[in-house]
């Protein structure tokens, strides 16, 4: 919701009849995907540090975008920094030597760091096998690059495997029998939630209902734990990114060390996209909110239900559909219509052969 809301404001920069100017601080740069004809640079400072060369550039850079502007102007009103030689020298943090090899990164690692990426191996190696672990950094299967993590969590299931037997229980539809399970895998990587576990769990059962009920009865019903509408959409992304991933390689380990039989990717997966059908999810992201394709699904213009329909096809749909019809839906308001005109202006190419662009 307030992904789109900010793609939305953006974008009134960029539409004809928006904003003609915009006035920012250095923070231009952070994430902002805009241009502008002219860009004039007041002050070649960022707080009272002077601006640096890398920073100056990016910010300058907005001016012009090809098929925009032909030209973009730059106006500096203060000396520009001086041109800097940057090269950048990184350290690789101990939280990543999970994905790391002893031979092929070498170079990057000190002795210290091959000693744990040696001894993560070695350990590894005797719970799953050396054919397994060969297997899963080959194929680059388990998405956690923090090894501590990895080993913790399968030493855990080879010394209790009976504290795993309800690990198949998150494929129930019922969201009650997951909190068991969720509040093991959380609490086996305690780091970097910025919450208390028992919010991240209580949202990830209460988006499990995102498709068929109203944001507003979601978070109106998550009153009563603390959890407000700020929170909610911040722990829905941690959800659909972190825990998600997380799930994975807690799936794919589980498998080797605890039961092959066990699968729960198809509730990863529909972790992953909010609970949501996999378009209405992805359609988020081009700026259309879930609760407007709902009302488009409940007018029975796209069954997003339906198993085939992926991003591609609902945009093909949009496009043959055109906004009149989508705009002709009766449970529309005044800005869900103003949502939908912007979107559309979004997707609809100015020449036929630009919607290849979205295939």
């Amino acid at each position: 919701m307030h992904r789109c809301l900010s793609q939305l404001q953006i974008k009134l920069f960029e539409y004809d009849d928006g904003f003609n100017s915009i006035v920012s601080t250095s923070s231009i740069i952070e994430g902002v995907n805009t241009s502008a004809q002219n860009v004039i640079v007041w002050r070649s400072k960022l707080g009272r540090n002077n601006l640096k060369d890398f920073t100056y550039r990016n910010i300058i850079g907005r001016g012009g975008r090809m098929f925009k502007y032909f030209v973009g102007n730059i106006y500096l009103l203060d000396a520009p920094p001086k041109s800097e030689d940057e090269q950048l020298e990184i350290d690789l943090p101990d939280n990543m030597l999970g994905t790391l090899d002893e031979n092929s990164d070498a170079d990057g690692l000190d002795d210290r760091q091959l000693d744990r990426i040696l001894e993560y191996k070695s350990q590894m190696s005797s719970i799953i096998g050396e054919q397994q672990f060969a297997r899963l950094k080959k194929e680059n299967i388990l998405q956690d690059s923090d090894a501590d993590f990895l080993l913790r969590l399968a030493t855990d299931m080879k010394q209790y495997p009976h504290e795993w037997r309800g690990f198949a229980y998150l494929n129930s539809e019922n969201s009650s029998d997951w909190d068991a399970m969720l509040f093991k895998v959380i609490s086996l990587k305690p780091s970097g939630w910025d919450t208390r576990y028992t919010n991240v769990v209580t949202v990830a059962k209460a988006i499990a209902n995102n498709w068929h009920q109203d944001v507003i009865q979601i978070i109106s019903s998550l009153r009563q734990d603390g959890i407000g509408i700020e929170e909610f959409f911040k722990l829905e992304r941690t959800i659909t990114f972190k825990l998600s991933a997380l799930l994975s390689d807690t799936n794919e380990l589980h498998k080797i060390i605890v039961n092959p039989s066990v699968d729960i990717s198809g509730f990863i997966g529909r972790m992953g996209r909010a609970f949501l059908p996999s378009a209405v999810y992805n359609l988020e992201e081009y700026g259309l909110p879930r609760m407007i394709s709902k009302k488009i699904h409940e007018a029975g213009l796209i069954d997003f239900e339906g198993p085939d329909m992926d991003l591609h096809k609902t945009l093909d749909r949009l496009m043959s559909l055109g906004i009149d019809a989508v705009l002709a839906t009766k449970s529309l308001g005044p800005f869900d219509r103003f949502v939908v005109r912007f979107f559309f202006d979004g997707i609809t190419p100015d020449e036929p052969e630009a919607l290849e662009g979205f295939r």
